[in-house]
């Protein structure tokens, strides 16, 4: 007995279990009559089975306790927050390992492999997408304006790029998640005041270094498929931390219009990522000019939709509906 009944659904929602982020996109999917499958893969292999053959493409099913989906007939994916890959209690680490690595190459693999497939986004894409100096370099290259930065394990140079450029500031090469009382938490972009220009522990790895921008207000624009929805960010302090994200709800919101040259180097920076959707962050200076920060691929936005009342969530809606029809 199939744990469903009528058609398989074409669109498969990878996330965690709790993501009201994703709840936005599946209420316009629900009330437009879009099936889909909401699948969290850290399930995989505990409450969800998989079977799959492969002729010349990949044909079987996922199946979870009440609902499951014909790989066949997937054709959109949204690739949210889904939670790492679980092991069975007591395994040493090399196992646990071996466990984790087998499903996520078999379920990401296999799923990564189906024809006709619209990915919001590409895992693949994204992990590419996320490094920062790769980034970087690709907004520079579309014509956007990028902060002067330096990547060293010098302290020396770091000296040197400080006295070049002033105020400098210092922020993770990757997204680092840390526990505090108060929580989990990222690390902020922070300033290096010029007595730690020296500091030897920057000699154990690699760290990255921008100049200071001068900032009037910062703008979160969100990308979906060719449309860029924006929101200027304003501190109520102006002079507080640079990062705006430690002004917690101590910011002001409004829509704004985006740049027709900001418009098209996004498109053009979007399209050689292979990318459908993606969180930018600018700064824009006190003479107007939009400063390049850096592009979460998969970056949260349901706030902004609620701040602003940018259709976000009907836009990302649009593709996985459209990808389920063709």
């Amino acid at each position: 007995m199939r744990p469903r009944s009528g058609p398989s659904p074409r669109v498969l929602v990878l996330t965690e279990v709790c993501d009201p982020t994703a709840d936005f996109v599946l209420e316009h999917l629900n009330q437009r009559g879009v099936g889909f499958w909401r699948l969290d893969p850290g399930d995989f292999p505990d409450s969800v089975d998989l079977s799959a053959g492969f002729d010349g493409s990949w044909f079987g099913e996922l199946l979870g306790p009440l609902r499951g989906v014909e790989l066949a007939e997937v054709r959109a994916v949204y690739f949210r927050r889904p939670s790492g890959f679980k092991t069975p209690q007591g395994l040493p680490e090399s196992e646990a390992e071996f466990v984790r690595s087998q499903a996520r190459h078999a379920l990401f693999g296999i799923l990564a492999g189906l024809p006709r497939v619209t990915w919001l986004n590409h895992p693949g894409r994204m992990a590419d997408a996320r490094v920062k100096p790769y980034q970087l370099a690709i907004a520079a290259q579309v014509g956007l304006s990028t902060p002067k930065t330096l990547v060293t394990n010098r302290p020396d140079d770091v000296v040197a790029f400080g006295r070049r450029v002033g105020r400098i500031v210092t922020k993770s090469l990757s997204t680092i998640l840390y526990e505090s009382h108060e929580g989990t938490g990222v690390l902020y972009t922070s300033e290096v005041p010029e007595s730690d220009w020296r500091h030897p522990g920057i000699a154990a790895t690699a760290h990255l270094f921008q100049e200071v921008v001068e900032r009037d207000y910062e703008v979160r624009l969100t990308y979906v498929d060719g449309q860029c929805f924006a929101a200027a960010i304003v501190p109520d302090d102006p002079d507080g931390a640079v990062d705006i994200r430690a002004h917690k709800r101590a910011v002001t919101y409004r829509e704004i219009s985006v740049p027709s040259e900001i418009r098209t180097a996004i498109s053009e920076m979007m399209e050689r990522l292979g990318l459908l959707f993606g969180a930018f962050d600018f700064i824009v200076t006190p003479d107007e000019r939009w400063m390049f920060i850096e592009l979460n691929p998969n970056g949260q936005w349901a706030w902004i939709e609620q701040e602003t009342g940018l259709p976000i969530s009907a836009a990302l809606a649009d593709i996985l509906e459209k990808g389920a029809v063709e």
